[in-house]
């Protein structure tokens, strides 16, 4: 494709002569303007035209070429529909509508019609046709310059869709040779010299988001049909010969930005990271330092900024396993079945799912430019006065997440750096910050002290963790940080939980937004367990024993500053949610977070880890046991879940949640407090219901579910510590001996 990019004049103009003066209308100098078509267009002689307007503009004292001119100078055009027309009358109309604005007119030898590029919006693109950056600089909207010919639009059109059709049937194998050399061959564009390709950023908004499309349903054909072994030998021949930039695709698709239009920048950025995912670490650098100069610019550039962004977090979150389970089954029958002329090729490249080369290389790119990065975003969010500085602030902060969570398997040392400045974004943290910002800075810092997937079963923990949650403790207790969470809309506003916050005049409908509670929530829980858990770690020194004054006298300082923390959160939640104020803390906790179950139950091994760390001779330990007693807590979850142990299976079969994790310790603290428990669950118990005997029912029946799985070896993992666990409480419950 070529890379040239030349300013095209539209045909010439030539004054033709005053404008009459019509009667009743005041008279204008205005000279009048003709089109002169190219002689080898078959336009050479036009007839008068007549114009078919709105109602309330005057036919007389307007004309075609009046028209031509003003959108010349405003809009990027294409001329297309040029064909010769047998028709002997003549029909001219004019039409302007909100999005397009267009032509027509037919005589004895043509039927013409011009109109601007599809992606063209009066109201919008053409008025408000600058964009200002932050710093007040004004930024030209790039636009197409172009006029495109019938024939070749209607050539390139007719090469997307079949490109696009055999795309769906995932074979390339019955594409023409001439399309197949030349796919991403562009618009011919006609200017004063001659004919040449146009650029991508020159084509219709319309034909650029089908070309992407294209791209992104290749690459993701090129993953599926690898991970299968066997590709066809077409798609692998033009994947390879993209990922070398045969066709300079790259460089185009990355100058996409300019065109400064949300749905393109969406879907170059979708592109790209795919593109990185299949090349690997094959990347030019030009290209690197193209996207990471865009985070550096002094003059911060929203929209390249997120661009950007955007391109690295959909790499860094890139999951190797993505065949669904239902495909694996049906894969082969269905690949018989819609390509059997398809030339395919045994081909597996046994790093095509290890992506871990090419998130390394992204990440430690980032690195370098982080410090700058995180200053940038700092004064965003300080001065967050408009909708594309938040966008920034969000994706910046959803790649932080995706950076440091577990889930994506990124190098221990590659993400150490990034667990820097988290305090610092937690001062940030106030009643004037809008609520999306703070939900996605809970969410980071939530990622961060993951208890339940690592943080619990971790014998050491990080001191870039407990840094950050001794902050979280200390803005709560000593900064009211609770009281600056804004959970709440301005009346006349309510929270829907899918699009947010929305105007409503419904009495009745909730203005809180408990999403953004749940988060709270959960990060001061997390906080609590992870300082005792560091305190208890450090006693395991053997050098400290457990009857040492001073680790006593330190459990009690611990422990009286944690009692703080919990009791403020419990006074919040009672003041503001619909909780009688003798109501445990324990079970305001499982109604809380009762619509999230990942949630609910990472939260049930806080409590539950607080309440074992916290030595029970310490002063404050009655009084946290009351708050966060495991068996209250228990016996409120078997409420939530219906007393279901088809439920509890299904938690301890997914991996979604910690559910094993709880399981396991509560089991464990059951048998070693049984007479708590039983005492407990009996005070729980309602007058005509007993907890304690419909909470062994529920275990009971889990054991046995449990136990006819493993008979049948349909277990996903070895699930015998439990099963010997579930018996012990059973012996206890019917009254046999202790084992």
């Amino acid at each position: 494709m070529v890379l040239q990019n030349r300013r095209n004049n539209m045909a010439s103009e030539q004054p033709l002569k005053k404008k009459p003066k019509i009667e009743g209308v005041e008279s204008s100098d205005e000279t009048d303007f003709i089109v002169n078509f190219p002689s080898d267009s078959g336009l050479s002689s036009l007839t008068t035209l007549h114009l078919s307007l709105p109602v309330n503009i005057n036919e007389e004292d307007i004309s075609l070429n009046n028209i031509n001119q003003q959108f010349n100078d405003r809009l990027p055009c294409r001329a297309s529909d040029c064909s010769v027309s047998n028709n002997e009358s003549e029909d001219h109309t004019i039409s302007v509508t909100n999005d397009i604005f267009s032509f027509s007119y037919q005589s004895n030898d043509s039927n013409i019609s011009i109109e601007p590029a599809p992606n063209i919006n009066l109201s919008n693109e053409v008025v408000n046709s600058w964009t200002t950056n932050s710093c007040d600089q004004i930024i030209p909207v790039q636009q197409i310059p172009e006029y495109v010919t019938q024939d070749y639009s209607e050539n390139v059109e007719s090469g997307l869709d079949m490109f696009q059709n055999m795309l769906v049937k995932q074979c390339l194998c019955g594409i023409s040779d001439e399309l197949f050399q030349n796919p991403f061959e562009g618009y011919q564009l006609i200017n004063p010299i001659g004919i040449r390709c146009g650029m991508l950023t020159e084509w219709p908004t319309s034909k650029i988001l089908h070309f992407l499309s294209n791209l992104q349903l290749l690459f993701d054909i090129y993953i599926k049909q690898n991970n299968r072994g066997l590709i066809c030998s077409k798609i692998l021949d033009l994947c390879n010969s993209i990922m070398v930039n045969e066709y300079n695709l790259m460089e185009q698709i990355l100058s996409l930005c300019d065109t400064r239009n949300r749905y393109i920048n969406f879907m170059s950025a979708k592109v790209v990271s795919s593109f990185f995912i299949i090349a690997k670490t094959e990347l030019n650098n030009e290209w690197l330092e193209t996207l990471y100069s865009f985070l550096t610019l002094d003059n911060v550039d929203y929209i390249k900024m997120n661009f950007t962004l955007e391109i690295i977090k959909r790499v860094v979150e890139w999951k190797d396993a993505d065949t669904h389970v239902l495909e694996e089954n049906n894969s082969s029958s269905f690949e018989n079945k819609s390509n059997i002329d398809c030339s395919t090729v045994p081909y597996n490249d046994s790093e095509s799912f290890d992506t871990s080369n090419v998130k390394g290389l992204i990440i430690r790119n980032l690195t370098i430019r982080w410090q700058i990065l995180i200053s940038k975003i700092r004064f965003l969010i300080d001065n967050n006065n408009n909708v594309q500085a938040q966008t920034c602030i969000i994706t910046f902060l959803e790649l932080w997440e995706n950076t440091i969570s577990v889930r994506n398997n990124l190098s221990v040392i590659d993400t150490k750096p990034f667990y820097a400045h988290l305090e610092t974004f937690l001062s940030l943290l106030n009643n004037s910050l809008p609520s999306i910002i703070w939900k996605q800075l809970l969410s980071l810092f939530n990622e961060v002290l993951c208890y339940g997937s690592t943080l619990a079963l971790q014998s050491l923990i990080p001191d870039d963790t407990c840094r950050l949650a001794h902050f979280v403790i200390r803005f709560v207790k000593d900064h009211a940080l609770l009281d600056s969470l804004p959970y709440r809309r301005s009346e006349g506003y309510t929270v829907n939980s899918f699009v947010g916050t929305i105007p409503s005049t419904h009495p009745l409908q909730s203005n809180m937004d408990k999403t953004l509670l749940q988060k709270m929530v959960l990060l001061v829980l997390k906080s609590v367990a992870l300082s005792i858990k560091e305190t208890k770690s450090d006693s395991s020194d053997s050098s400290i024993g457990s009857d040492d004054s001073d680790y006593n006298q330190d459990m009690l300082v611990i422990g009286r500053s944690m009692k703080d923390v919990l009791k403020k959160l419990d006074i919040f939640l009672k003041n503001n949610l619909e909780f009688h104020p003798e109501t445990p803390f324990s079970n305001i906790l499982v109604h809380l977070f009762s619509d999230q179950d990942d949630y609910l139950i990472e939260s049930m091994v806080c409590t539950l880890d607080i309440i074992v760390g916290i030595p029970d001779r310490c002063a404050v330990y009655p009084e946290l046991f009351n708050m966060l007693n495991p068996s209250y807590t228990f016996v409120e979850f078997l409420k939530v879940v219906g007393h279901g142990s088809d439920v509890l299976l299904d938690y301890l079969v997914s991996n979604e949640t910690c559910f094993l994790l709880y399981l396991l310790r509560f089991l464990k603290y059951v048998r070693k407090n049984w007479s708590i428990f039983m005492r407990c669950c009996r005070e729980a118990s309602l007058s005509n219901t007993n907890e304690f005997d419909s909470a062994m029912r529920v275990l009971v029946n889990l054991y046995d579910q449990i136990s006819r799985l493993v008979l049948r070896q349909l277990f996903p993992y070895n699930i015998d510590p439990i099963l010997r666990l579930l018996k012990g409480c059973m012996n206890l419950y019917e009254g046999g001996e202790y084992s």
